[in-house]
């Protein structure tokens, strides 16, 4: 057998990187020549990251990297850029935009990326060594926002699109320096004492500002904040384990609190986060050390105070209560006074603990039984105003009896005033009233009054704090006066306007004879004059009504009513018929004349 062997000198030359990469990009790493075909090879960074390093084939030019060497590098500030997505032309072929920033400092971001045609956003934090860190994302319609605390060094935001291409917009923002750690180990330490005011800022929805400080037994914390109007704010105060013992929230701008009596040393976190915009949140906070408690809490350990004697206290948390003793005389009616905001709850009991009076403040009155030890508890108030004086009132013995039998007496042409000692207390004001005399009582602030009379007159409402009274006969009348809308007291003026001329009523009317010519003056809106008169049926009369406004009724036996008019009446009903007068406005008086003869 033959073998041909046949021997060359020519040599192949393979393509090095620079011409095998010539014109190529990859989706992550460094170009490559493989026995002169590009490929993409991962490094330490992109391995960290978890990429796949391969040579990008897509539809569209790629126009961001997606490794650190081709990351778009980003200056602050900036405005909002388009980039786009692009569509691979092989399975599994996936673009990602990389875009780096160098911090010169600890700092808050957000980096945002708003789907223009881009079906999802996708976005991860990594940092100079490729690992991916936790962010906090918050969706606002097409806009995505992510948000991160960066320390100093170079860092890097990458977008993709799952399984979708198209465009969108993207921008990152400096929020600032982050004015308080958001973690237990970062968190603000408040030294022993007080401390304040001091701001809060916080930057985005993801934000959380931490406070530490160390309690002492039996002293009592305040953490009191106040932000504007709008943004939810929320408050929690905490072990280091995490277990709250105190939450407040709101919106109004109203100042919020949060409260502890301690019990033993230890170490406490306040936490600070806004659910709601606008971003960033600015409040002004204080940490209050309140001391120690100056007050028993229980009624063998009260302060002993004195009626007119203004005494300080401090409620040390939400669930202080500071007791006080005074002795307290039978029948007299005791109130509280106040320099603060407030109100705070207060109750007024006796030696053995039973309730006497329970309210606030404000609105305190506690009527003593017996005379002896009585005790005022006060506790609860606004969380934020928990300083300030106190001085206990005596306001004496209750000026008005409380009943038509008690009630103080009074004649017309006299004013009076009184006081109301307790939310619930009545003041009865009685007067004589005579047989046919008109009366008006004017009372004040009718509005925040409640006004009952009784007794042996007709009433009637004038509004606006007037009443009228129209005596039946003689004897008493009884207003009867109750405190609404925290009335403290009330006036009252009582005049007779009118004495009655004609009876009211037909057990009383004036018995006339034919021919009839009598007069009379209907006096004030309470008044009606009524006279009777009898009539034959079918018979022809001549009647003569001078009455101006007046309303004149004519009542037959048997109750049928008619109204009757200058002319000739023809009754219908034989035997003795009344005659009404009525219709006079306020206290108005109308004179009337009638007459009244047979044809």
């Amino acid at each position: 057998m033959w073998v041909l062997v046949v021997l060359s000198c020519n040599t192949v030359e393979v393509p090095g990187d620079a011409e095998a990469c010539a014109g190529l990009q990859c989706t992550a790493g460094t170009c490559f020549s493989n026995a002169g075909q590009p490929m993409c090879r991962c490094g330490p960074w992109e391995a960290a990251a978890e990429l796949t390093c391969s040579v990008a084939t897509f539809r569209q030019p790629d126009d961001h990297g997606g490794s650190p060497d081709s990351a778009t590098v980003l200056t602050l500030p900036m405005s909002p850029r388009e980039a786009r997505i692009s569509e691979g032309t092989r399975v599994e072929m996936w673009d990602r935009d990389l875009f780096a920033v160098t911090v010169p400092e600890r700092g808050l971001y957000a980096f945002s990326c708003t789907r223009l045609t881009l079906a999802e956003c996708r976005v991860r934090l990594l940092d100079a060594e490729g690992r991916s860190r936790h962010v906090l994302a918050a969706s606002e319609g097409a806009r995505e926002s992510w948000f991160a605390t960066l320390t100093e060094g170079t860092w890097y935001f990458e977008v993709s699109g799952g399984a979708s291409a198209g465009r969108y917009n993207y921008q990152l923002v400096s929020l600032g320096t982050d004015d308080h750690g958001d973690t237990f180990e970062e968190a603000t330490v408040l030294e022993e004492g007080s401390r304040g005011p001091f701001s809060v800022r916080l930057s985005h929805i993801f934000d959380q500002d931490m406070f530490v400080f160390r309690s002492q037994v039996g002293h009592g914390y305040r953490f009191i904040c106040e932000a504007p109007p709008g943004p939810g704010l929320w408050m929690e105060l905490g072990f280091d384990d995490f277990a709250f013992v105190d939450q407040a929230s709101g919106a109004t701008g109203a100042p919020l609190a949060l409260s502890l009596g301690a019990t033993s040393v230890h170490t406490w976190r306040v936490s600070i986060v806004a659910d709601s915009g606008p971003f960033p949140v600015e409040a002004r906070c204080r940490f209050e050390d309140l001391g120690r408690d100056e007050h028993g809490d229980t009624l063998e350990t009260a302060t002993p105070v004195t009626a007119g004697v203004p005494v300080g206290l401090t409620l040390q948390s939400r669930d202080d209560v500071d007791v006080f003793s005074f002795a307290g005389e039978a029948g007299h009616v005791y109130s509280v006074r106040t320099d603060g905001a407030g109100p705070w709850s207060a109750q007024v009991v006796d030696g053995t603990g039973a309730n006497v009076a329970s309210s606030t403040t404000d609105r305190l009155r506690a009527r003593v039984g017996t005379a002896g030890t009585h005790y005022l508890r006060i506790q609860g108030g606004p969380d934020w105003e928990h300083t300030f004086s106190l001085t206990l009132v005596d306001a004496g013995v209750d000026d008005h009896g409380d009943s038509p039998q008690t009630a103080t007496v009074i004649t017309p042409g006299t004013t009076v005033t009184g006081r109301f000692e307790t939310p619930a207390d009545t003041d009865a004001i009685a007067f004589l009233a005579e047989p046919g005399g008109i009366y008006l009582a004017t009372y004040a602030p009718s509005e925040r009054l409640s006004f009952n009379p009784r007794g042996v007159a007709g009433s009637l409402t004038l509004g606006e704090g007037r009443h009228l009274f129209g005596g039946w006969e003689a004897g008493p009348v009884t207003m009867m006066f109750q405190p609404r809308n925290d009335a403290e007291g009330f006036s009252l003026h009582l005049e007779q306007v009118a004495v009655d001329d004609h009876a009211d009523h037909s057990a009383e009317a004036q018995q006339v004879r034919l021919p009839v010519d009598i007069s009379g003056v209907v006096q004030t809106a309470i008044d009606t004059d009524v006279f009777s008169v009898r009539l034959e049926e079918g018979r022809r009369y001549r009647l003569g009504l001078d009455t101006g406004p007046l309303a004149v009724t004519l009542v037959a036996p048997g109750g049928g009513l008619s109204r009757p008019v200058s002319g000739v009446l023809v009754p219908v009903f034989t035997g003795p018929h009344l005659m009404m007068l009525t219709g006079a406005s306020g206290l108005a008086q109308v004179p009337w004349r009638v007459t009244l003869q047979a044809e």
